[in-house]
Formats: C-alpha cells, sequence, structure tokens
C-alpha cells in the first residue's frame, strides 16, 4: 500500500482517427495499453463528437487522449475548449512530430501532457498514470463514487440526481479517497497509518468510528447501493460507474466505439470556438 492507481479499471476517451498515418497511436498499441494496464479506451473521431460525449458523460473518464490533428480542429483548440468548460479531468496529446511551437501552443491550452512520435505503449502508460495519479490528488478532482461525485478538495459527495450535498470532515474525506485509490480491501491498520500517521491517540478502533460514521452519512441517500464493504477484515470501496449508460450510448450514436473496434462519426461539422 499504496496501490498503483492504475491497478482498477481506468476509462480513457480517445480523440483521433485510429491508424491515421503520422499523427495517431495504432491499434497495436492501444491493444497492448488495454492487455497490460486496464485501460479501456473510448473512441471518437472529432471534435464535436468528443464535446458531445463530454457534455453528458464527463464522470465516467479518467483521461482524455488526442490526437495533434483532427478533421474539425486541432488538439490545442480542443484543449481550450474543454478547459473552458470547466473540464479538468488530464489531457494528453498525441503529436506527429516535436515542434516546439506545437508542443507549446499544446501546454498553454491547458493539456498536462505532450507526447512526440513515434509513441511507445509502455510511456504512454506511465504518463496517463503520473496524470490521474496527479489529478486524483488535485483541488481540482471529481471523483465518481456510486451515485456520488466525491470532491475531495472541498471534502464534498454530492448526489448527482438530486444534487445534494454531504459534508465531510477532513479524516473522512482522506479515508475516502485512500479507499477510492485501491481495488483491494484495506485494513484497518494500513488505514491507521496512512491517514493518522502515527497518533498516539489514534487507535483501529478510530477508523472504525470514522467508517461508521462515513456509513450514516452515505446509506440514506445511497438507496440500496452498499458503498463501504467489509471484506477479509478491511474496507472496500464499491464504485457502480454507469457503464450501462455507455453501452447504450455506442448503439445510438455510432461515433462511439470501443478499441479495438473503431466506427467512424459521419458529421465533420466544425467547432465553434
Amino acid at each position: 500500500m499504496p496501490r498503483d492507481v492504475m491497478h482498477r479499471m481506468r476509462r480513457i476517451l480517445f480523440v483521433g482517427s485510429v491508424n491515421q498515418p503520422g499523427v495517431s497511436v495504432d491499434t497495436h498499441i492501444l491493444s497492448q495499453l488495454i492487455a497490460r494496464d486496464l485501460l479501456d479506451f473510448i473512441t471518437v473521431e472529432t471534435a464535436v463528437a468528443a464535446l458531445d460525449i463530454l457534455a453528458k458523460r464527463v464522470r465516467l473518464f479518467d483521461a482524455i487522449l488526442i490526437n495533434s490533428v483532427l478533421p474539425d480542429c486541432d488538439a490545442a483548440m480542443l484543449c481550450a475548449r474543454l478547459r473552458r468548460r470547466d473540464i479538468h479531468i488530464p489531457v494528453l496529446i498525441l503529436g506527429a512530430d516535436d515542434s516546439e511551437m506545437d508542443v507549446v501552443r499544446g501546454l498553454d491550452a491547458g493539456a498536462n501532457d505532450y507526447l512526440c512520435a513515434p509513441f511507445r505503449a509502455a510511456e504512454i502508460c506511465a504518463r496517463l498514470r503520473a496524470q490521474i495519479r496527479a489529478y486524483e490528488t488535485s483541488d481540482e478532482a471529481v471523483l465518481p463514487i456510486g451515485p456520488f461525485e466525491f470532491r475531495p478538495g472541498s471534502r464534498v459527495l454530492v448526489r448527482r440526481s438530486t444534487g445534494v450535498r454531504v459534508r465531510l470532515t477532513d479524516k473522512e474525506a482522506a479515508v475516502l479517497k485512500f479507499l477510492y485509490r485501491s481495488d483491494m480491501p484495506v485494513s484497518r491498520t494500513t488505514l491507521l497509518h496512512e491517514v493518522w500517521g502515527y497518533n498516539a491517540r489514534a487507535t483501529t478502533h478510530t477508523v472504525e468510528t470514522h467508517i461508521y460514521r462515513l456509513r450514516r452519512k452515505l446509506e440514506p441517500l445511497a438507496g440500496k447501493i452498499t458503498l463501504l464493504i467489509n471484506e477479509d477484515g478491511g474496507y472496500l470501496l464499491a464504485r457502480h460507474h454507469d457503464l450501462h449508460d455507455l453501452g447504450e450510448s455506442a448503439r445510438r450514436e455510432p461515433h462511439i466505439a470501443k478499441l479495438p473496434v473503431f466506427r467512424p462519426l459521419h458529421a465533420t461539422a466544425q467547432v465553434g470556438f
């Protein structure tokens, strides 16, 4: 502990044409990423399609990977638009070359990182891990937990369907954030050390008390969903992402696809910037 941030499935929105010579990471590289690092890629071909899916379901994604050249604009323009819409999840740009001007434009537009061809699967993975890890510990993070959005920076849980806000104490937020990053049960002793440090007055009973208080705050609003699970002598945070919503979208909207199958978007409207 702590386990690597990528040890649970991460959903990446890939914006661009798969296998477009010179400006794209190819399907073989993406397949390597999926197999080795539990990355679930959803692809769209244009900036219009990316803005559409993010407007509806931004909480489903952990990061965005953008080709530098798109049919309706370039990556820097799209990134700037995302930031103006207060979309703060990590954005990585895949550049066709290492032109200093292109790199500077992308980073100034709000991209977290800029990778230049030729692309290496291991490096893309490492950079995605680093940016997601940094985002999840930032004040801007919005983390999906069941029917809630968890905002660790302000120590608030928001019920998506109603907008009801649940305020947490510093320690409750720290416990929830630590559990969010693990896909395995976390023991009371581990939580004690990670959240309370070497505080002589804190014991495993302190941990149990905070878990109890968290449950008292969450369960009345979570309905039938159990979020804090006792398992193997520790605690596990259940995350019920709305994957079925994304599946329905892919059937209704042909521009959304999961790799390695790719179905292009037919519309090529220009993005209004």
